[in-house]
């Protein structure tokens, strides 16, 4: 039966850089039935199409742009899509995610997903136009800026595209450059880098068709009790009254914020980058992404350098602010301008910044080392002008733009303190201070992450977080649920007013798909996190980079809720994989394989 009129366009559009061609193919119905969309399709496309070692920069990976059964519904935040690659930070499989409205106009141009390989001999964009989809010369953006890039677009193909672009950084192939669509990012793991790799400067997209899903009354049903959901929930309020901000002054309450690299878990300063301050200093209106009742956006106006941006959130703000010891908002502000400007990921750069000012307090670096910038705790100047020297790519700047472990490997004695996993820099939650966050940030597939099942409940009330009892279960609990959120392309917002109950409620009438059960979601999700694992095992990861710094393993918290604390990882990491049905290395048991139906996959 076909997948048309059932939540898919029914249509996976391929596009080889190199041939200059272009196909496009129907999906298949089983396939979908066990990944659903997105994260799912984007994994399976990836572990059946890309050969184990290739190297990320090499025109032979895979750049995967995929959206879900529900985009472009009324399926609350149903406008986001997934990116997925191999990723160049890492080396691991890699899903980035990005609101806006590219999804759902994607989706209504006509495609369940893009899949682009090969590589362009000069800069290039895609224009798709519904079911036109063209190559054209986009030489005449090489090396712009992100928001420059943006209106050079729209002027040229008009006011009703959405494109997806990347800056300065990505054509250079850093390893921390994003993707960007409007003032939303797909930030972290480098795809910017692949899309750079590909030539590929801009994706462009009009789309004027509509979605049609199986069970239309059943399905609008579950969308009113989504949508009252997510009205009832208090979290939901405070995201729409002060954004992902409203969290720092609990964070830094448990102990958990980030300070100084790491060093510490609380801030003296955080009540001045409270969500509240920059409300009434620089918030200027709230946006929401297609189809989100959430509206976390926040575009702020600095006076001062006469601009706007989409922020700051609370990871920038951890990590061009505490993580730094700075608490200029000014410095913050523009921080994350340039770094949206010159498309790199905010989390990434504060935790290089943090690490070179480590350097500076240790006397393992000088002046000179840095382009004569002295880069002390709180030197909102010095800040700045490390930005943009990453943004550039100029002077130190080309080697700060390639993360956290290979600047670490120019300065003998301070891999303890690079604060990163697998590659990719850690977010803004203390492991120390919540244990399970820690296995999170251990386990995720693509590196230290907080939004791949990391049970932030710890640090927010839910959960004991000083204790390891539990958190192997509350950890696969919340890493399935994100998994399907992420499979669907939901926000990952909606899990603080949404259980998988609802979601279930949507799917099934959206795809017509027989499952009896949010369960039945679960086992999707353990199939999806089971073939990442299988992908990275591939490429040669094994139990030993489920890891974190030494900092995290072996130097107790110097104050605080948690002072005294390490984490005793290979408890959690051990019972984890028993709960996954993964052997001691961390490799799924056949038995496994078999019960998740990969077994015929691999």
């Amino acid at each position: 039966m076909s997948l048309t009129n059932r939540g898919y366009m029914n249509k996976l559009l391929k596009i080889d850089l190199t041939r200059q061609s272009v196909l496009s193919e129907k999906l298949d119905e089983n396939v979908m039935q066990h990944f659903l969309g997105g994260k799912g399709l984007g994994t399976y496309l990836l572990y059946r199409g890309l050969k184990a070692h290739t190297a990320p920069l090499s025109p032979d990976n895979m750049l995967i742009l995929a959206v879900g059964p529900l985009t472009g519904t009324n399926a609350p935040t149903s406008g986001r899509f997934c990116v997925m690659c191999k990723s160049p930070a890492t080396g691991t499989i890699s899903d980035a995610y990005c609101g806006g409205f590219f999804g759902s106009t994607l989706k209504y141009a006509g495609y369940d997903a893009i899949v682009i390989s090969g590589a362009a001999s000069s800069p290039i964009k895609i224009i798709i136009d519904n079911d036109n989809v063209s190559l054209e010369d986009a030489s005449e953006l090489s090396g712009e800026k992100v928001q420059q890039t943006n209106i050079a677009l729209r002027k040229k193909y008009g006011e009703d595209i959405q494109s997806v672009v990347i800056g300065p950084a990505g054509e250079r192939l850093s390893p921390i450059s994003g993707m960007f669509s409007g003032v939303r990012t797909a930030g972290r793991g480098g795809v910017g880098a692949v899309m750079g790799s590909k030539k590929l400067k801009a994706i462009v997209v009009r789309g004027s068709k509509g979605v049609v899903v199986a069970d239309r009354e059943q399905f609008e049903e579950a969308v009113w009790i989504a949508h009252r959901a997510l009205r009832m929930s208090s979290q939901i309020k405070r995201l729409k009254d002060i954004g992902t901000a409203n969290i720092i002054k609990l964070v830094n309450a448990a102990g958990a914020l980030p300070t100084r690299n790491f060093q510490l878990g609380q801030f003296d300063r955080t009540d001045d980058l409270s969500g509240e301050i920059w409300r009434q200093k620089y918030w200027k209106k709230d946006i929401a992404c297609f189809g989100c009742p959430i509206a976390c956006s926040k575009i702020a106006f600095s006076e001062k350098y006469r601009t706007t941006i989409d922020g700051p959130d609370y990871e920038t703000i951890f990590a061009l602010g505490t993580n730094c010891g700075v608490y200029d908002h000014e410095a913050i502000f523009y921080g994350n301008y340039l770094c949206d400007a010159y498309g790199v990921d905010t989390i990434s750069v504060g935790n290089i910044i943090g690490f070179v000012m480590e350097l500076f307090q240790r006397g393992l670096a000088t002046r000179d080392d840095f382009d004569g910038i002295e880069a002390r705790w709180g030197d909102g100047d010095a800040l700045v002008r490390l930005i943009e020297k990453i943004g550039k790519g100029e002077g130190v700047g080309e080697l700060l733009q390639q993360g956290v472990r290979a600047i670490s490997q120019h300065f003998p004695g301070s891999e303890d303190f690079a604060m990163q996993v697998k590659g990719l820099e850690m977010p803004g939650y203390l492991p120390r201070a919540a244990k399970g966050i820690g296995l999170s940030y251990a386990i995720s597939e693509r590196g230290a992450c907080h939004l791949r099942g990391s049970p932030l409940s710890e640090i927010l009330g839910g959960a004991e977080p000083l204790t390891t009892s539990g958190k192997a279960a509350l950890f696969k609990s919340n890493q399935l649920d994100s998994t399907v959120v992420n499979t669907l392309i939901l926000c990952y917002f909606v899990k603080f007013g949404l259980t998988l109950k609802e979601i279930f409620q949507m799917v099934t009438p959206a795809t017509g798909f027989d499952f009896q059960h949010p369960r039945d979601l679960e086992h999707i999700g353990e199939r999806i996190i089971t073939l990442c694992r299988m992908f990275n095992l591939r490429e040669g990861f094994s139990n030993k980079d489920d890891v974190l710094p030494k900092r995290s393993l072996a130097e107790p918290l110097p104050s605080g809720p948690a002072k005294g604390q390490v984490v005793d990882l290979d408890t959690m990491r051990a019972e984890y994989y028993q709960l996954m049905g993964w052997d001691e290395q961390g490799v799924p048991k056949p038995e496994t394989l078999d019960g998740l139906g990969l077994s015929e996959i691999l």
